[in-house]
């Protein structure tokens, strides 16, 4: 029985011994991996920023009387410059009371009504103009004015061909110097992203005591976006 089992140990290795001088060099999976970024820069068309009003009465249907108001003011100014209905979208709506602490006891000063707006421009010629308006009314909040590319498929489509351009002259460099030649990609991965040239979190309380002196300016500036893609090819 030992016997046998050292006679099939034996011919097991044989076969491995075997195939293994039936590989040629031709059989090895050679490859390289190469990674590359390409970069195209964009003129921002669209703006999109956030705008708040927040109103202290005696009583919730005060309060509200007091929003409505100047939202209705800030509505007003944003149609008159051309923002379209689809573009203005409330993010949050909040009645609440509100307290004071005086010599350590809670006491109910009254009730607070909030509304928050989502706006988007598409004519950032009217931006800086727009600003000034709604800095006419007192008491509010501009948030987060953004900058942005509505359609960046052409810019994302110019970068990704940079990318892989980019990587297969990487891997022609690297297999020359190693003697070798590039085949065809195995796999190919991406990342994309865009940057944005304004993006500012400061909360501005646009007072009607804070005068203008000049017209408020927002250069457009550029945005870049770029296409980063990983590629592993074969190499012979």
């Amino acid at each position: 029985m030992k016997q046998k089992r050292i006679a099939v140990f034996g011919l097991l290795v044989a076969v491995v011994l075997l195939l293994t001088s039936c590989m040629s060099s031709k059989d090895l999976v050679r490859t390289i991996e190469v990674s590359a970024t390409g970069e195209v820069m964009l003129t921002p068309d669209i703006a999109s920023f956030s705008i708040q009003v927040s109103e202290l009465g005696k009583t919730t249907s005060e309060a509200q009387a007091f929003a409505n108001e100047k939202m209705a003011q800030l509505l007003s100014i944003m149609r008159e410059n051309g923002v379209e209905e689809k573009d203005i979208k409330t993010t949050m709506l909040n009645l609440r009371p509100s307290y004071q602490w005086i010599e350590g006891k809670q006491f109910l000063e009254g009730q607070v009504a909030s509304q928050s707006l989502s706006v988007t421009l598409r004519n950032l010629d009217k931006l800086g103009s727009m600003i000034d308006q709604l800095g006419e009314v007192s008491g509010i909040y501009l948030n987060s004015v953004m900058l942005d590319k509505e359609d960046k498929s052409i810019g994302l489509e110019q970068a990704r061909q940079q990318a892989v351009q980019k990587a297969l002259a990487k891997a022609e460099l690297y297999a020359q110097g190693a003697q070798m030649q590039v085949g065809k990609p195995i796999t190919i991965s991406e990342y994309t992203a865009a940057s944005n040239p304004y993006n500012t979190r400061m909360k501005v309380a646009m007072a009607s005591e804070s005068a203008y002196d000049m017209a408020t300016e927002i250069p457009a500036g550029t945005m870049t976006v770029t296409s980063t893609v990983s590629m592993v090819l074969e190499m012979y």
